[in-house]
């Protein structure tokens, strides 16, 4: 991590429903989180079991009402009445695909959502999500910049319908496939996603173009024979492939996997070492949503990159990732709800200007993400609010049990000033987290359309000066 500067910022450190749900005793040292949960089903009562909670088979003594996605959203919302005329905290546990269901929730009275898998989250409430957790914040930074990395590519393949070195249908023909119904409504679509590091433009000066794509177009040969009569390949640009099949079952996609892997691991292209290969899939057991099923096979793929070897993994066996791009996957919505409802300009730009200022500051990895996924979920609680609501604290109390305190600190300081005279703390100079120094003037030099003129005003004053010089470079670069 480098300096900043002498006057400016340095980092701080789907079951069949049972009537009713069976009381669970807890031997723990800790009180119980009491959860009541309607028409509970046993995936979600077994979470919040696993999370060492006492699960009650009515309102009284309960701290939280739990709403699962799985029901329909008739029913909850009739639940969420209830839990209101009870005075009870709601709580929305989503399963993979069923995010749309999740954000209806939450603008419907939920406080917080936590995916089924995250049973770390669901332990945290039982402290009031007080728990500092690192590594929760550390997995939804991983999927958050996954996210990016994705939306980037796809961006700068331009939904592309063929590639023209494989030949293969590309990111647009996918793009189609996957927004075109299954000829048969009873199939089961599979998603395989497989990614080979070497393939990478930025890997391209290691043996040469001609050589990267001599063997990129061997490689998508072999695909052709492997998936041959098994689905259908697409070739999306910088060493990803994906598979799109139906009815293929488990067993039959980590074979698949097995053979990617013996086909690319023939490759030797520096002589003595195989070429690596990562290869993520996921199906049925996941979702029935097939977008989320692309989102869920890549983040398998993700994961499977960071093993030592070619390696094939099944989006279930990744249950705390799956909960991460869950969780990640609602904060996003709803923070592009906020920004919808409100005719603001897309989080997303504040974030992209946030980041850029990160790296002008010298900050690199873990700030610059932090900075990033702030910025672009700094407005979710305008979604969530209601006359009786503080938007900030509808904020915090959803992303707090995820992320844990780091990201809850930072929302909360975006409305500091330099100076101290901010709120809601009135906290003052580097004691302001960095992120929420650079999201304030990212936030003000978008709503100026990148005039510096009120920042340089308030320099020293609203706004970090080493920040307004990073973001005079910025716009001198433009």
């Amino acid at each position: 991590m480098s300096s900043a500067g002498d006057e400016g910022t340095t980092e701080q450190p789907a079951d069949a429903a049972a009537d009713h749900a069976v009381a669970t005793p807890i031997s723990s040292t800790a009180p119980a989180l009491r959860v009541w949960i309607p028409a509970a089903r046993p995936p979600v009562v077994t979470a919040l079991q696993n999370a060492g909670a006492a699960v009650l088979d009515d309102p009284q003594g309960a701290d939280y009402a739990v709403i699962s996605t799985r029901l329909s959203r008739h029913r909850a919302g009739e639940y969420i009445s209830h839990a209101r005329d009870s005075g009870l905290s709601i709580l929305v546990l989503v399963h993979p695909g069923g995010e749309e269901n999740a954000v209806e929730v939450l603008r419907g009275g939920a406080r917080t959502a936590i995916a089924e898998g995250n049973i770390d989250a669901l332990r945290s409430l039982r402290s009031n999500g007080d728990d500092v957790d690192g590594s929760r914040f550390e997995s939804m930074l991983s999927a958050f910049e996954s996210s990016l990395d994705r939306t980037k590519s796809a961006s700068r393949q331009g939904a592309a319908m063929v590639d023209l070195v494989s030949g293969l249908p590309a990111e647009g023909a996918l793009q189609l496939r996957l927004a075109a119904p299954t000829a048969d409504p009873g199939d089961k679509l599979r998603i395989v996603s497989v990614g080979v590091p070497a393939l990478k433009a930025s890997k391209a000066l290691r043996f040469g173009k001609d050589g990267r794509e001599l063997l990129h177009r061997r490689i998508a040969t072999g695909m052709r024979r492997i998936c041959a009569g098994k689905g259908d390949l697409f070739d999306i640009g910088n060493g990803g492939f994906v598979v799109v099949a139906s009815n293929l079952d488990d067993a039959e996609a980590e074979h698949l996997g097995a053979e990617v892997v013996e086909l690319v691991g023939a490759y030797l292209p520096d002589g003595h070492s195989p070429m690596a290969v990562a290869v993520g899939h996921a199906g049925s057991e996941c979702s029935s949503d097939v977008l989320t099923l692309r989102e869920l096979a890549m983040h398998a793929e993700a994961a499977a990159r960071r093993e030592e070897s070619s390696t094939v993994l099944a989006a279930g066996e990744l249950e705390r990732p799956l909960a991460t791009a869950t969780e990640l996957e609602v904060a996003l919505r709803l923070a592009q709800l906020a920004a919808e409802r409100d005719g603001a300009t897309s989080r997303d730009e504040i974030a992209s200007v946030a980041a850029d200022l990160t790296v002008l500051l010298g900050f690199e990895g873990r700030e610059r993400i932090t900075a990033q996924f702030c910025a672009a979920v700094a407005d979710i609680g305008a979604a969530l609010i209601d006359d009786d609501s503080d938007p900030l604290e509808a904020a915090i109390a959803l992303l707090g049990p995820i992320a844990g305190p780091t990201v809850g600190a930072v929302l909360r300081a975006v409305g500091e000033r330099w100076d101290g005279s901010g709120k809601p703390d009135g906290l003052v100079g580097q004691a302001i987290p960095v992120a929420a120094r650079v999201i304030a003037v990212a936030e003000q030099l978008i709503a100026d359309s990148y005039s510096t003129t009120n920042i340089e005003s308030f320099s020293e004053t609203q706004f970090d000066p080493a920040v307004v010089r990073a973001a005079q470079q910025l716009v001198s670069q433009r």
